[in-house]
C-alpha cells in the first residue's frame, strides 16, 4: 500500500519498491532494537510502555497519498526514505516492537508454551505472507488508496486492543519465579563470531530476494506484481524455518545438499544471458531463492539462543535483514554499472553454507597431517580455476576481439560442472563461483557490443549493436527503447516509430494546428522528433537523466541533433511537468514513458486524462503507446475515454518479416480527442478502429487501480 502511493511522485521508478522494502527494514530494526532495550525493565512495566507507545504513534493515522514533491535532480533516495518516515514510521515502528516485546512476556509466566516462544515469530511471518499475498487479490480490487487507509487505521485499532489484551493477562497470570525457558541454565553467553553469523545469516537471503526479485521483473520477465512473489517466498521459507513442528537443522542440512545445484544452475543462466525459456529460467531463479532461504533461515533457527537473549536475537537478524537492504537499494545503484548485487548474493550464500561432515582427509592432509595446506588450497585452487577460464576465453576469441555466444555457452557450462566438484569445501566452493562471475563479466563480452550502460534510481540504461551490427538499440532490461540505423544518412525513426507506425500516422493524418504544439512524456532514443511535422515545436519530458545523456549522444543516436524537427528536453516527471504547462498551450500530448516493459500506472488514470485534456487547446488530441507484453490496456484507456465522453481509436502494427529485419516492432497506440472532428482524416481510417471499453470493471484514477486484473495470463 506504501510503496503504491509513492510511486507516482517517482515516475513509477523500479527502485521504489527495494527502496520501499529497505524502509520498513530499517523501521523493523528500530523496532527490535526498542524491544531489546526495554528489556532491562519489568515485563510488566515494558507493557505498559508499549501500550504507551502504540496510542501515540496513532497520531498518524490514517495513512494517505502524501502532499510532496520529489526533487528533479539527484537520487531521491534520501528524500524517499524521509517521506516513507514521515508517513507511516510511527506507526510501523510501534507494532515491528510487538513481536519480540509479546514473545517475552510469554517467556516470563509459567504458561506451556513460555520455554519456546519462537511460534510466535512463525505467526508473526505468517501473518506478513498473508497481507502480502492478500494485497493484490484482494485489497486492491475492493478499495481505493484512500479507503485502503481508513481500513488498515481500523486494523491498527484491533492490533492496539490485541496488545492490551495481551499486557492485561501479563499482569493478571502469576509469573515464572525464573523464565522457564532457561530455569535450569546459567545463562548463555554470546560470542562475537556468532553474533556475526547471525548477521550474515539473515544479510544473504534479504539481498538474494531483492536480487532475485530486479532479475526477475527487470531482465527476465517485466510482469507486474511478480516482484510480491519472491518476497512471499522468502517470507515462507521464515516461517518454515522456525515452524514448531520443523527440524531447523535437517532444514539446513537439506539446502546444504541442495544449494551447490541450485547455485551452479543459476550462475551458469547468468553467465550465458538466458532469456528462455521463461518458464523454466523463472522457476529456476524461484527454486534456487527457496533452498537458499531455507539454508540460512534453518541455520538461524537452529542456533537461536534462549529466551532470555530472544530480544537480542531479533535485533541481529533484524540487522542483517536491513544491511541486506541497503546493499541492494542503496549501495549497488550508486557503485555497480549492471546487477552485480544479485552474483554476489549467490557466492556469499555459497561461502555461507555448511560443511558437510568430514569423512577423510585431502591427499596433502593425508601426508603431512597438518590442515593448513588444505586452507590455502582453498584459496588456491579457485585462482587456478579462473586463470583456468579467463586463458580459455582470451584464446576462443574471434578477429573482432569478442567471444561468441556459443563458446561462452560451452566455457560457462565446463566451470559450472568443474565447481560442482568443489562443493565438499563451502569457502573452495563459494570463491570458484565467484571466479566464474568474474572472468566471464572481464573476458567473455562479445565484441564491443554494449556502447554505453548507465545506472541509477530509475532503473539501467544500455545501448548495444544490434547482432547483425547494423543498429543501435537502447535496452531498459529486456525491453528495446528506440534503434537507429548505422552510417545510413540521416536519422529515420524505426520500432514503434517507424514510418507506417500508428505514431507516423498520427503526425501525418492529425490536423495541422493540433501538431503544431506537442508535448511528449518519455525520450527513448528522440525517434519521434522524425515522426514530428517540420515547423513544429517538440517538447520531450524525461525523469531519468542517464535517458537523456544517451539520447544526447551523437555517437550513440542523432534523433535530437539531426532531425528536422529539433526538439527540447525537459528533466523531471513528466505528469508534474505538465501541471506547470500553461492551460490550452498545447496540440498534441504524447504518453510514450516506459516503467520497464509498459506504460506507468499513473499515467493512465482518469486524473492523468483530465490533465492531459486541460493543457491542450480546442480541438487537440492524445496519443498514447500502449505496447507492452503483459497487459491489456485498451479496456483501461476505453474505459477513461467513456467517462470523459471522448472518441478513442487505437490500432495494433503487426510489421511483417521484412519490415522486421528492418527494424521495424509490433506497437500498440491509442489515440483520443474531444470530438470525432478533432481527429481529422484519420476518423475514416480503418486501421484505426474504436477502443473497446470494459463495462464490468470499475475506471482506473490515482485513488483505485487493479493491475492484476489486465495481466496477460495467456
Amino acid at each position: 500500500m506504501i510503496g503504491k502511493l509513492v510511486l507516482p511522485l517517482l515516475g513509477s521508478a523500479p527502485e521504489v519498491w527495494p527502496t520501499t522494502v529497505l524502509f520498513f527494514q530499517a523501521v523493523l530494526l528500530a523496532g527490535y532494537a526498542f524491544a531489546h532495550v526495554t528489556t532491562r525493565l519489568p515485563a510488566r512495566r515494558q507493557a505498559l510502555i508499549q501500550l504507551a507507545t502504540l496510542v501515540t504513534a496513532a497520531v498518524a493515522l490514517p495513512i494517505g497519498v502524501p502532499d510532496a514533491t520529489a526533487p528533479d535532480t539527484g537520487n531521491p533516495v534520501l528524500w524517499l526514505l524521509g517521506l516513507l518516515a514521515a508517513m507511516a514510521g510511527l506507526p510501523f515502528f510501534a507494532l515491528a516492537a510487538n513481536g519480540p516485546m509479546v514473545q517475552r512476556w510469554l517467556a516470563t509466566t509459567r504458561h506451556r508454551s513460555a520455554r519456546d516462544p519462537y511460534f510466535l515469530f512463525v505467526g508473526s511471518n505468517g501473518g506478513s505472507l498473508l497481507g502480502l499475498l492478500a494485497y493484490p487479490l484482494v485489497v486492491e480490487p475492493l478499495l481505493g488508496l484512500e479507503g485502503q487507509g481508513r481500513a488498515w487505521a481500523a486494523g491498527y485499532a484491533l492490533a492496539v486492543v490485541l496488545v492490551a489484551g495481551s499486557a492485561a493477562a501479563l499482569w493478571l497470570r502469576p509469573a515464572a519465579s525464573a523464565p522457564v525457558a532457561v530455569a535450569a541454565s546459567t545463562g548463555e553467553r554470546i560470542e562475537w563470531g556468532r553474533r556475526l553469523r547471525w548477521l550474515a545469516l539473515a544479510a544473504v537471503p534479504s539481498s538474494l530476494m531483492l536480487g532475485v526479485t530486479t532479475y526477475i521483473t527487470r531482465d527476465v520477465s517485466p510482469v507486474p506484481l511478480l516482484w510480491v512473489v519472491p518476497l512471499a517466498l522468502y517470507l515462507l521459507t521464515l516461517v518454515i524455518a522456525f515452524s514448531p513442528w520443523a527440524d531447523a537443522r535437517r532444514l539446513g542440512v537439506l539446502g546444504r545438499r541442495l544449494w551447490p545445484i541450485a547455485a551452479v544452475l543459476l550462475t551458469y543462466t547468468l553467465v550465458i544471458g538466458a532469456q528462455r525459456p521463461l518458464g523454466v529460467l523463472l522457476l529456476m531463479h524461484l527454486v534456487g531463492l527457496v533452498v537458499a532461504g531455507l539454508m540460512c533461515h534453518g541455520r538461524l533457527a537452529a542456533d537461536r539462543p534462549d529466551t532470555r537473549r530472544l530480544t537480542e536475537f531479533y535485533l541481529w537478524v533484524a540487522l542483517g535483514g536491513a544491511l541486506g537492504g541497503a546493499f541492494n537499494a542503496v549501495i549497488s545503484p550508486l557503485v555497480f554499472p549492471g546487477l552485480v548485487e544479485y552474483p554476489l548474493a549467490i557466492v556469499a550464500a555459497c561461502l555461507l553454507r555448511p560443511a558437510p561432515p568430514k569423512k577423510r582427509p585431502e591427499l596433502l592432509e593425508f601426508f603431512l597431517g597438518d590442515e593448513r595446506p588444505t586452507r590455502w588450497m582453498d584459496a588456491i585452487v579457485p585462482l587456478l580455476f579462473g586463470a583456468a577460464m579467463a586463458l580459455t576465453l582470451v584464446l576462443a576469441r574471434g578477429a573482432d576481439g569478442g567471444v561468441t555466444t556459443g563458446v561462452r555457452t560451452v566455457v560457462a557450462g565446463v566451470a559450472c560442472g568443474l565447481a560442482v566438484n568443489l562443493a565438499r569445501r563451502p569457502l573452495r566452493f563459494g570463491l570458484a563461483v565467484g571466479a566464474i562471475f568474474l572472468v566471464a563479466a572481464v573476458f567473455g563480452g562479445q565484441a564491443d557490443r554494449v556502447l554505453k550502460r548507465e545506472r541509477n534510481f530509475f532503473g539501467t540504461s544500455r545501448v548495444v549493436t544490434s547482432d547483425d551490427g547494423r543498429f543501435h538499440q537502447l535496452f531498459s532490461g529486456t525491453t528495446l527503447h528506440g534503434s537507429e540505423r548505422i552510417g545510413s544518412g540521416p536519422p529515420v525513426p524505426l520500432t514503434y516509430y517507424n514510418p507506417r507506425s500508428p505514431a507516423a500516422q498520427a503526425f501525418a493524418g492529425l490536423p495541422r494546428p493540433t501538431t503544431r504544439r506537442v508535448a511528449a512524456i518519455g525520450l527513448g532514443t528522440g525517434s519521434l522528433a522524425c515522426d514530428a511535422r517540420r515547423g513544429s515545436r517538440l517538447t520531450f519530458y524525461e525523469i531519468d537523466p542517464a535517458v537523456v545523456k544517451i539520447a544526447s549522444d551523437r555517437k550513440l543516436f542523432s534523433f535530437l541533433s539531426d532531425c528536422p524537427v529539433r526538439p527540447r528536453v525537459v528533466a523531471g516527471d513528466g505528469r508534474r511537468s505538465l501541471e506547470a504547462v500553461p492551460a490550452a498551450s498545447l496540440g498534441l500530448v504524447v504518453v510514450d514513458a516506459f516503467n520497464s516493459d509498459a506504460i506507468p500506472l499513473h499515467l493512465i488514470t482518469r486524473e492523468a486524462f483530465e490533465l492531459y485534456r486541460s493543457r491542450t487547446a480546442k480541438g487537440g488530441a492524445l496519443l498514447l503507446n500502449l505496447t507492452n507484453r503483459y497487459l491489456k490496456l485498451e479496456p483501461v484507456v476505453a474505459n477513461i475515454a467513456r467517462d470523459l465522453e471522448a472518441p478513442c481509436r487505437i490500432q495494433r502494427q503487426s510489421p511483417s518479416a521484412t519490415e522486421q529485419a528492418q527494424g521495424f516492432s509490433e506497437s500498440t497506440w491509442a489515440l483520443l480527442a474531444s470530438t470525432p472532428h478533432d481527429l481529422g482524416r484519420l476518423a475514416r481510417d480503418r486501421r484505426w478502429r474504436a477502443c473497446r471499453a470494459d463495462p464490468t470493471a470499475k475506471t482506473w484514477t490515482d485513488d483505485f487501480s487493479t493491475p492484476l486484473s489486465v495481466v496477460r495470463w495467456g
